[in-house]
């Protein structure tokens, strides 16, 4: 009688939802009609309630009749307004902004980017950091990992002082995921999962937000945070323009720069159902550095010279069919493109003064053109039907990584004496016999030509479904969600990779006679200024005339073969992998208290084919054998968050959740290259196990009515089967006798590791302060965090030994103060990033760390009028270097690298 009797409430429950009416509608600014993202809309005085989304827009199941909504956002006055709730209908709410007698003061727009990303992370379920597209805009962040590390807890790996890989909360790139539009991306780069955010511009972007702390309805696989990249999506019938032009100069190269974008978009239709919104952009810099780096007993002088592109376009059609059902599809496709010139100068002494080795200088010229493409679509419904509501997706995202031409060529040049001086550690000094001058090209015997090409490819193919179910707890409204969602993998590796030898004898060229000599291909750029005048060049191999001579006498070059077979074997690979995941949870506010929690599983099937090869005593090539393997796991992955509103500004909030990071594709597949002859070899680990975490994390965060935050939080992880590179020596592996002790490199499972941190953010605009102060505004945060893995002892005495985990660093934050008046802004950044071990060496005296970095920028824009915005950017003031070191002795140095500053001008306009 009693299970009777529950499943007649249930049953009467659900039959009173079904009768309710939809009420659906959206929120704009009343002044510019922009969408406000973040917006709680109460019901009444009772909990029931909702919040809009990204496009402003709200959905809400109400009993049938009058009922009063309250509408609240950060910066605007509340509204309230009463509506017949008789039949489902769709409302269109606009509010009017706080302090607009400021308007003298404040720049127009300037506080829109914080309300929107403020109003988002006030009311979100989980804790997350939220950056609107008007905010990117406020800094001088081309793109995308460079608008990250804004953020409270996010730092950067860079390359080339460009930001590349993003760091959360102290954990390398592998241990977040990347998605756009709510989907994971594929990674371009061949043998990674983490992707590379410098192809993706940031002025395609509608919002990014950083999760840090998961729901269930979330991807498991992200141990340090969950990004997503939101593209932009039409608004309203008034046909919207906005457009970027700019210019810029790099000062290490004397070089311009420039940038383009323009956006299209509208709805149609005397509803507005139909939307179509077109965004695209271009970026091109010339730029460079100036590196020095050393390796043991051998240090390397390195000229760069790069040219960049970055161009996007992306697209959003979206179709409301009704108030209660919409069709949308979306997509983005980046291209970025590197051509690098890299020349180098390698001075390597006999330090052991072996009658077997020679003192070699040499000098080297690489030219290298890659191309990486992300492209992501996705095709989805959304629809609120009768007691529930669903929405579904299917998308495909690819990316490649094409180097359709790799070349360097050496020469080689043998002083009788050599002897390298690194008392100075920021610049070390070298000296050769008198009689011998390294400048001096008719010195270097030409040594080898390498040409090669790669081509990598990952392809993602996913759908899922979700539905959710409301339901009431007495007073209080509830949502049951679940869903599923499946994801078919492929990645492909193709390397072609071929080193010639030169068998030709005297060489003929340009009217130049004799010897295989450098100073008869010597040319191109020489700059006489490297690293601040502290070394002489001159000029470096000219990959145009090398490539001449080469096509001119093919007959006079060896291939080596064997050579070839192995590192064209020894790289490629293929790989699938097939991810089923489902997950069941429930938001629920009970008054003040919100409740977001769940279990979420995930499986995962992974196989791949490679290449073993083998070597014999003699160090020749034996035997390339083709192999297959898989490898399968999974995660029943709990989580729960809570959400305590002490008022409707103020939050207090806890999470403890449960995650993971897959190992990279290029340390599971099992592939061998073992070289008897030098004693070494690297090999792939197919028992490499998934790192698992469990992450525990308390804020409170609070909100100011002008606009502006003051948080603090502390979060842990603990982390088990922590992966890092091991390093030991045996005589036999997989059952194979190698007859000699071969020191070995494997990515292996550690034991267990730790996390502890701390988060503090304050942003707010100084408008509370009198007269012209109050254009004044401060955007600081600043993360301590400290970590603790432990592995196996490296000095192989088998105990165990503790570490940093490697890309933590101590210390990460950002300053930016800003001034505003009648129209015009100017603002100066900071953004610091600690010291971090970067990666394990033999042992702890080999260990590789990054040197703290402090860079400097400054921005100044002045607002014509609603429709025009002129401004100028300088990056890098203080020309902050990239330093490596060893040991955790800073004054080890084993790179330095600089880049000078670079500026931008532009114009932007928005009709």
């Amino acid at each position: 009688m009693r299970t009777i009797l529950t499943l007649s409430m249930v049953l009467l429950s659900f039959l009173a939802i079904a009768q309710e009416v939809v009420i659906k509608g959206k929120i704009t600014d009343e002044n510019s009609g922009e969408p406000l993202p973040g917006a709680t809309v109460q019901v009444g005085s009772s909990t029931m309630g909702t919040v809009t989304d990204v496009d402003g827009e709200f959905a809400l199941r109400l009993k049938s009749g009058e009922q009063t909504l309250t509408i609240r956002y950060l910066g605007y006055n509340d509204f309230s307004m009463t509506i017949d709730a008789s039949a489902n209908k769709y409302v269109e709410l606009s509010l009017k902004e706080l302090n607009s007698e400021l308007s003298e003061v404040v720049v127009y727009g300037s506080l829109q980017g914080q309300q929107k990303a403020l109003n988002q992370q006030k009311n979100a379920a989980n804790i997350k950091n939220i950056v609107a597209a008007d905010q990117i805009g406020r800094f001088p962040d081309p793109n995308v990992a460079e608008a990250i590390q804004r953020i409270p807890g996010a730092t950067l790996q860079r390359d080339q002082g460009e930001g590349r890989y993003v760091i959360v909360r102290g954990l390398a790139p592998q241990f977040t995921n990347i998605s756009i539009n709510g989907e994971q991306i594929p990674s371009p780069e061949a043998g990674v999962r983490f992707v590379a955010l410098d192809a993706v511009p940031s002025d395609q972007l509608s919002s990014i937000e950083v999760s840090k702390a998961l729901t269930p309805d979330m991807d498991g696989d992200a141990i340090g945070g969950s990004v997503n990249l939101i593209t932009r999506k039409a608004k309203n019938s008034d046909l919207e323009i906005q457009g970027t032009l700019v210019g810029g100069y790099s000062e290490l190269m004397g070089k311009p720069n420039a940038q383009g974008s323009l956006l299209l978009g509208k709805r149609f239709g005397q509803n507005e159902k139909l939307g179509i919104l077109v965004n695209a952009s271009h970026y091109y810099t010339d730029r460079g550095s100036d590196n020095w780096e050393r390796d043991g007993d051998e240090i390397e002088l390195r000229d760069y010279e790069l040219r960049r592109t970055r161009s996007a376009v992306s697209g959003t059609v979206d179709y409301r069919i009704n108030p209660n059902n919409e069709l949308y599809f979306r997509g983005i496709y980046n291209s970025f493109s590197d051509r690098e010139w890299r020349r180098a100068i390698i001075f390597t002494p006999d330090v052991d003064d072996s009658p077997f080795e020679d003192n070699e200088i040499g000098r080297f010229t690489k030219d290298r053109f890659e191309r990486q493409n992300i492209s992501s679509f996705n095709l989805g419904g959304k629809h609120m039907l009768p007691g529930f509501s669903i929405d579904y997706e299917a998308s495909y995202a690819n990316a490649i990584q094409d180097t359709p031409f790799d070349y360097e060529v050496g020469f080689i040049a043998e002083p009788d004496e050599l002897s390298l001086d690194f008392s100075d550690s920021e610049f070390p000094a070298f000296s050769t016999n008198s009689d011998f001058s390294y400048l001096d090209n008719i010195n270097y015997e030409y040594d080898e030509l390498e040409a090669g090409n790669t081509y990598a490819k990952d392809e993602n193919i996913t759908g899922k479904v979700n539905i959710g179910i409301p339901y009431m707890i007495g007073e209080n409204q509830g949502l049951i969600k679940f869903g599923g969602k499946y994801r078919a993998k492929t990645k492909t590796l193709e390397v072609t990779n071929n080193k010639y030898e030169w068998a030709g004898g005297d060489v003929s060229f340009d009217g130049q006679e004799g010897d295989f000599t450098l100073e008869k291909f010597a040319g191109g750029l020489v700059d006489d200024n490297f690293l601040d005048g502290q070394y002489k060049l001159t000029a470096a191999p000219d990959m145009d005339k090398a490539i001449t001579f080469f096509n001119a006498n093919r007959s006079g070059f060896e291939l080596n073969t064997d050579d070839k077979q192995v590192d064209e074997s020894v790289e490629s690979y293929t790989a699938s992998e097939d991810v089923a995941a489902a997950y069941l949870m429930t938001d629920i506010k009970f008054n003040k208290l919100q409740i977001a929690a769940g279990v979420r599983f995930e499986q995962t099937s992974v196989e791949y084919s490679y290449n073993t090869v083998f070597f014999d005593d003699e160090g020749d090539l034996d035997e390339i054998v083709p192999e297959k393997g898989s490898t399968d796991y999974s995660f029943v992955l709990p989580q729960i968050n809570l959400r305590y509103a002490l008022n409707n500004l103020t939050n207090i909030r806890f999470a403890a959740t449960t995650s993971y990071a897959r190992p990279n594709f290029e340390s599971i597949v099992p592939s061998q290259e073992i070289n008897i002859a030098d004693k070494e070899g690297t090999i792939g680990n197919p028992n490499l196990e998934p790192v698992s975490a469990i992450n525990l994390d308390f804020m409170v965060d609070h909100y100011f009515g002008t606009v502006g935050v003051l948080s603090a939080g502390v979060f842990h992880k603990n982390l088990d089967k922590f992966i890092y590179k091991r390093v030991y020596e045996t005589s036999i592996y997989n059952g194979i006798d190698f007859g000699t002790d071969v020191e070995l490199v494997q990515d292996v499972n550690g034991q267990t590791a730790t996390l502890t941190g701390i988060e503090l953010a304050y942003q707010q605009n100084l408008t509370f302060l009198p007269g012209a102060l109050a254009g004044l505004g401060l955007y600081a945060n600043y993360t301590y965090t400290a970590s603790n893995a432990e592995l196996a002892d490296r000095s192989g005495l088998g105990e165990t030994e503790e570490t940093n985990l490697p890309g933590q660093a101590a210390h990460v934050g950002n300053l930016s103060l800003s001034y505003g008046l009648n129209g015009f802004t100017a603002r100066i950044s900071g953004n610091y990033a600690g010291a971090y071990l970067n990666e394990l060496g033999d042992d702890a005296d080999e260990d590789e760390y990054i040197n703290d970095r402090l860079q400097i920028d400054a921005t100044a824009n002045y607002q014509i009028n609603s429709q025009f915005n002129v401004f100028a950017e300088f990056l890098n003031i203080t020309n902050a270097p990239y330093e490596a070191y060893v040991a955790d002795e800073k004054d080890q140095i084993i790179q330095r690298e600089f880049y000078s500053w670079w500026s931008r001008l532009g114009i932007k306009f928005n009709f």
